[in-house]
C-alpha cells in the first residue's frame, strides 16, 4: 500500500485519545515507520483544520458519544422512558449527546434520537455520526418493532412486517428516520436490498436533512452505498448544514466508501454551511483519495498489466489522469495505449481519460499505440478526439512514430484521418523520410494524395480538387470506408457538388464504385436528396437498380427518406420499384405515404393466381397441379417474396419429379432470385444429391456465384454434402474458393482431400497473398493443416503483408499448430512487413517457449534469456510487447516482469477437436494417437499441453 500523504503535526490527532477515528476494517494498518516528508510535486494542503481538542464534531466525542449537527436541537437527556427503554438492546444503549456548539465543524448522519451504532463488524464505527439507535417510545408498536428488526438486520422479521403503508414510516420520537435509515446506517444490507424491492425511498430525509446515503457513508459500509447509487440515490445530497455523503466517509476516513461515490459522480468541490470541502475536513487516511494520489502507482500498474478489475477498484475522476511520479511522468492511459490494452483503453476513455494529456517528453497516448503499431487502440483515440498531428518536444507526430517502425496499416489508418507527412521534426526529417522502405515511402505519398482528394470533394473545393487530381487517384478508396472522390463529391453539401462530379466523371472516376457498404455514389445521391447529381450520374451511365449490403436500390434510399423528387426522378430513368430488399420490403413499403402513392403506380402486378398455383405446388411436390400449368408460367416468379422461380422452390425441396417436368418444359436452370441464387444453390445448399445431378445435366453452371460470390459448392461444403462435392468437382469446378474457406463450416477434412486428390493447388493465393495453410493455422484447423502439410504446401509461405502461417498460429495462440509447423521446418526468425517475428506476436506462454526453444540464441531479443526451456516444469517467458523503447516513446518498463508458465499450458478452444466424433487422444488426419505423433516429431515434451487442449 502507498505511503498516505503525513498531514501538519497540529493536525495529528493524539495517539490513543478518546474518540480518534479509526481505519475502516478494510483498509490496511498504517505503516510502521514515518510517513516519507511531502515533495515539492505534493499537492498543496487545505486549510488547517482546528485542533482534535477543539473540534465539536464526531471525532472529538469520547468514544460512545456523538454530537447532532450544528442548530440541531439537543437530544433529551432522559433515557428513553417506559416500553421503548425496555426493548433497546443492552448493546444499543448509550449515553446521550451534549447539546452542540456553534463552531461544530462536522455533519452527523442520524438514524434516530439515540446515540451511535455500537462499535461492531456490522456498524462500522464508534462516535461519529449519530448512530441508528435510540428511543422508540412515541411510536405504535408495529412500528417500532419494524425499525428494530431494521437495525438488527432480521430479514424474516422485516418481510413479516413490512407493508406498503410502513415501507418510509418515520420514527416520530426520534430523528424521523425512515427504515432504510435504519438498515443503511447499521450496514443491512439484506434488509437494505428488501426495503428498495418494496418501495423504499433512497431520497427520503430525517430532520436533520440526511438521506440514507449519508448514513451508509458515515459507518463505512461500501456494499450498502453501492446498493443506494445504484437505485438512484444522489451522490451530491446536502443536509440541512450542506455536508454530503462524500463529507461523512472523508471525515471518517472511509477510503472505499470515498472511492464508491466518486465513482459515482460525487462532486468533491461541494463546501458545507462552513466553506468546508471534504477534502478540507478529511480524515489524513482519506486525503490521497480526494487529491487522486491514492494508491496511484497500482492504477499505473493495473493499466499497464490489463488488470482490469483492480484499474475499475481504484479508478475515479481524480486519479483517471494522474501522472506517474518517475520516469516519463506517463498517464494511465499512455500505458495502456503503448501495452495494447484494448479493453483497458476503453474503459479509461469511457471514465474521461484525456487524449491529449502528455508526458515528460511532450508525447500523448496516440505516439505510444503508433509507435507499437496497434491499430485497435490507435483507431480508439482517433475516435474520441486524439489530435493527429500531435508534436512532442522533438516534433515527432504519430506518424513519424508509425512510420519509423514501419507500422503500415497504422500509417494508413492516420492518413485517414488527416495525418500530414510533410511535417517535419527537430531534425527536418518528415514522416516519408523517416519510412524505412521504398514501399513505404511511396505508399505515404500515395495515400496523402488520395485523402487530399477526398478531402477537397467533401468539401467541393474546385481549386483544390484540380490541384490534386491526378490520374492515379481518381479512384483512390478510402481504406475503412472504401469511399471514392465521387462518393464524397455527390454527398457534399456544398453548392459546387454538380461541378466537382462532372469534373471527376471526366477524368475517368468510376460511376459505378462500390464503398465497404456496397453503396454507389447514386445511393449517396438519392439518399440525401442530391437531385442535380443524380442526374449527373444517370448521364454518365449509372446503374439505377445496383443493390447494397442490404438489398436496397437508390430507390429505397431515396424513399426511406422521404424525398419525393428524387423517387420521380428515379422512376423515370427505369429504377424498379419491384425490387425486395433482403430485409422483406419493397421501396414504397419503405417511404411515407406520399411516396407510396406514387410508387404503387409504377409497380407490377402482384403474382397472378395461376402463377401463385404453381410456385406452391412447386414447393409442395404437388405434380398433377403442375402438370395443369402451361408451359408459358414455368419461369413465373414469387414477385412478393426472392423472385424464386417454380424451379427454384423444387430444388431446393427436394421434388425430384417435379424439377424434371420443369427442366423437359423449358423452365431455366440459370434463372437467379434476388440474391443472385439459382437452383442449384438450393440443390447443394440442402444436399439434394438427385436433383443437382438433375439440374448439372441440364446445363446448370457449376461456377456460378451470387451476390455475395457463394457457388454452389460454397454451399454444399458449408454443410458438409460430401456427395455433391464430388459431383460438382467432376463437372471442373474451380476449388480455389473453397480450400480458402474461412467459415467454420470449411473445416472439412474430407472434402479438402478430395479436393487436393483432384488437383486443387496446395499453394493458391487468394487476393491477399494468403495460401490455405494460412487460412488452416489461423482457424486452428490442425488436421487440415497436417493434410496440407502431406500434400507439400509451403510452410513458409508469406502473404502481401510478409505474414507466414507460425505467424498466424502464433498470433491467435493455436499451439498444436505451432508445434506441428515447427516440426514441419516452419522459420520462427522471420519477419513480417512491420519487423515482427512470430514470437513478437505470440499471445501464449506455452507458444513462446515453443518459439524460443525453435530459434537460435543470437535471434533472440535481449529480453529472452537463451536458456533451455521445458513446458512441463517453469518456464520463463517476457511479456508480448516490444521490449527496446525508442528515444521518442514514453512507456515506463515496458519489458515488464517475467512470467511463470504452468506445467498445465494454456488451453485454446480454438485449437481444440474439429470433429464430435474424434476419438481422445486421436489426430484426425493421421493414423497415430497424440503420444505416436508427439514422439514422432520430438516433442514429447509437450504431451501434457496437447491433452489439456484436446
Amino acid at each position: 500500500m502507498a505511503a498516505v500523504p503525513s498531514r501538519r503535526s497540529q493536525q495529528q490527532p493524539v495517539s490513543g485519545a478518546a474518540g480518534q477515528q479509526q481505519p475502516p476494517p478494510s483498509s490496511s494498518p498504517p505503516p510502521a515507520s514515518p510517513p516519507p516528508p511531502l515533495s515539492a510535486e505534493s499537492p498543496p494542503r487545505s486549510p488547517e483544520m482546528p485542533p482534535a481538542s477543539q473540534r465539536q464534531g464526531p471525532d472529538s466525542q469520547p468514544e460512545g458519544e456523538a454530537a447532532p449537527p450544528p442548530g440541531l436541537q439537543p437530544r433529551p437527556l432522559s433515557p428513553p422512558p417506559g416500553e421503548a427503554a425496555a426493548m433497546l438492546s443492552p448493546s444499543s444503549s448509550v449515553p446521550p449527546a451534549p447539546a452542540p456548539s456553534s463552531s461544530s465543524s462536522s455533519s452527523s448522519s442520524s438514524l434516530s434520537s439515540g446515540g451511535s451504532p455500537p462499535e461492531s463488524p456490522d456498524s462500522g464505527a464508534v462516535g461519529g455520526a449519530v448512530g441508528p439507535g435510540g428511543p422508540l417510545s412515541a411510536v405504535s408498536g408495529a412500528f417500532r418493532e419494524l425499525f428494530e428488526a431494521c437495525r438488527n438486520g432480521d430479514v424474516s422479521r422485516v418481510r413479516r412486517l413490512l407493508e406498503p403503508g410502513n415501507v418510509n414510516a418515520k420514527d416520530m420520537a426520534g430523528r424521523k428516520s425512515t427504515p432504510l435509515h435504519f438498515a443503511a446506517g447499521f450496514g443491512r444490507k439484506d434488509v437494505v436490498e428488501h426495503l428498495l424491492q418494496t418501495g423504499a425511498n433512497v431520497h427520503a430525509r430525517d430532520d436533520g436533512g440526511l438521506i440514507p446515503l449519508h448514513n451508509a457513508c458515515s459507518f463505512g459500509h461500501a456494499e450498502v452505498v453501492t446498493l443506494l447509487l445504484c437505485q438512484g440515490a444522489d451522490p451530491n445530497a446536502r443536509d440541512n448544514w450542506n455536508y454530503t455523503p462524500l463529507h461523512e466517509a472523508a471525515i471518517k476516513g472511509k477510503i472505499d466508501v470515498c472511492i464508491v461515490l466518486l465513482q459515482h459522480g460525487a462532486d468533491p468541490s461541494i463546501r458545507n454551511t462552513d466553506g468546508k470541502s471534504a477534502l478540507d475536513l478529511a480524515d489524513p487516511s482519506a486525503k490521497a483519495v480526494l487529491t487522486g494520489e491514492y494508491k496511484k502507482d497500482e492504477l499505473l500498474e493495473a493499466a499497464r498489466s490489463g488488470n482490469e478489475e483492480k484499474l475499475m477498484a481504484l479508478l475515479t475522476p481524480l486519479n483517471v489522469n494522474c501522472h506517474a511520479s518517475d520516469g516519463r511522468k506517463s498517464t494511465p492511459l499512455h500505458l495502456a495505449a503503448g501495452y495494447n490494452r484494448v479493453r483497458i483503453v476503453q474503459l479509461l476513455l469511457q471514465h474521461g481519460a484525456d487524449v491529449h494529456a502528455k508526458d515528460k517528453g511532450g508525447l500523448v497516448p496516440l505516439h505510444n499505440a503508433c509507435s507499437y503499431g496497434h491499430f485497435e487502440v490507435t483507431e480508439l483515440l482517433l475516435k474520441h478526439g486524439a489530435c493527429v498531428n500531435a508534436m512532442d518536444l522533438w516534433q515527432f507526430t504519430p506518424l513519424h512514430e508509425a512510420a519509423s517502425k514501419n507500422r503500415v496499416e497504422v500509417c494508413s489508418l492516420l492518413l485517414s484521418h488527416g495525418a500530414d507527412p510533410t511535417l517535419v521534426n527537430c531534425h527536418g526529417k518528415s514522416a516519408v523520410d523517416m519510412a524505412p522502405t521504398p514501399e513505404l515511402k511511396e505508399r505515404l505519398t500515395y495515400e496523402f494524395k488520395g485523402h487530399s482528394l477526398l478531402q477537397a470533394a467533401r468539401e467541393a473545393d474546385l481549386a483544390k480538387v484540380k490541384k490534386t487530381l491526378a490520374l492515379e487517384i481518381i479512384n483512390f478508396k478510402q481504406p475503412q470506408s472504401h469511399e471514392t472522390a465521387l462518393h464524397c463529391a455527390v454527398a457534399s453539401l456544398h453548392p459546387k457538388r454538380k461541378q466537382i462530379t462532372e469534373l471527376l466523371l471526366r477524368k475517368g472516376a468510376s460511376v459505378n464504385e462500390k464503398n465497404k457498404d456496397f453503396m454507389t455514389p447514386l445511393h449517396v445521391a438519392a439518399e440525401r436528396a442530391h437531385n442535380d447529381v443524380v442526374e449527373v450520374l444517370h448521364k454518365h451511365g449509372a446503374k439505377m437498380n445496383a443493390l447494397d449490403t442490404l438489398g436496397q436500390t437508390a430507390l429505397h434510399r431515396a424513399a426511406l427518406g422521404g424525398h419525393l423528387q428524387t423517387c420521380r426522378l428515379l422512376l423515370s430513368f427505369g429504377s424498379d420499384a419491384s425490387i425486395i430488399s433482403l430485409q422483406g420490403f419493397t421501396a414504397a413499403q419503405m417511404g411515407n405515404e406520399a411516396v407510396q402513392q406514387i410508387l404503387s403506380e409504377s409497380t407490377p402486378a402482384r403474382t397472378s393466381d395461376v402463377d401463385y398455383r404453381l410456385l406452391e405446388a412447386s414447393k409442395a411436390g404437388d405434380l398433377d397441379t403442375v402438370k395443369l400449368c402451361s408451359p408459358q408460367n414455368v419461369n413465373c416468379r414469387d414477385l412478393e417474396g426472392r423472385h424464386s422461380t417454380p424451379l427454384h422452390f423444387a430444388a431446393g425441396y427436394n421434388r425430384v419429379s417435379v424439377v424434371e417436368y420443369l427442366l423437359h418444359h423449358g423452365a431455366d436452370v440459370h434463372a437467379k432470385d434476388k440474391g443472385g441464387l439459382v437452383p442449384l444453390h438450393n440443390a447443394c445448399s440442402y444436399g439434394h444429391y438427385e436433383v443437382a445431378e438433375l439440374l448439372v445435366r441440364h446445363g446448370a453452371s457449376v461456377n456460378v456465384a451470387d451476390l455475395w460470390k457463394f457457388t454452389p459448392l460454397h454451399e454444399a461444403a458449408a454443410k458438409g454434402k460430401y456427395e455433391i462435392c464430388k459431383l460438382l468437382l467432376k463437372n471442373k469446378l474451380n476449388t480455389l474458393f473453397l480450400l480458402h474457406g474461412k467459415e467454420p463450416g470449411y473445416n472439412n477434412l474430407e472434402v479438402a482431400e478430395y479436393l487436393l486428390e483432384h488437383g486443387a493447388d496446395v499453394n493458391a493465393q487468394d487476393k491477399g497473398g494468403l495460401i490455405p495453410l494460412h487460412n488452416a493455422a489461423s482457424y486452428g484447423h490442425v488436421d487440415i493443416a497436417a493434410l496440407l502439410i502431406k500434400y507439400n504446401t509451403c510452410v513458409n509461405a508469406t502473404d502481401k503483408w510478409a505474414f507466414t502461417p507460425l505467424h498466424e498460429a502464433a498470433q491467435k495462440g493455436r499451439t498444436q499448430l505451432c508445434a506441428l509447423l515447427l516440426a514441419h521446418g516452419a522459420d520462427p526468425t522471420m519477419k513480417n512487413q512491420e519487423s515482427q517475428t512470430p514470437l513478437d506476436l505470440a499471445t501464449a506462454d506455452d507458444i513462446r517457449a515453443l518459439l524460443i526453444d525453435a530459434m537460435p540464441p543470437e535471434a533472440l531479443p535481449s529480453c529472452f534469456k537463451p536458456q533451455a526451456t521445458v513446458v512441463s516444469a517453469s518456464i520463463i517467458s517476457p511479456a508480448s510487447t516490444p521490449s527496446c523503447l525508442s528515444a521518442a516513446s514514453s512507456i515506463d518498463n515496458l519489458t515488464g516482469p517475467l512470467t511463470d508458465l504452468a506445467a498445465g499450458g494454456s488451453s485454446n478452444a480454438g485449437d481444440g477437436a474439429a470433429g464430435s466424433e474424434r476419438k481422445e487422444g486421436e489426430v484426425v488426419g493421421l493414423d497415430m494417437n497424440i503420444n505416436q505423433f508427439l514422439k514422432s516429431l520430438g516433442l514429447e515434451h509437450l504431451r501434457d499441453i496437447f491433452e489439456t487442449e484436446q
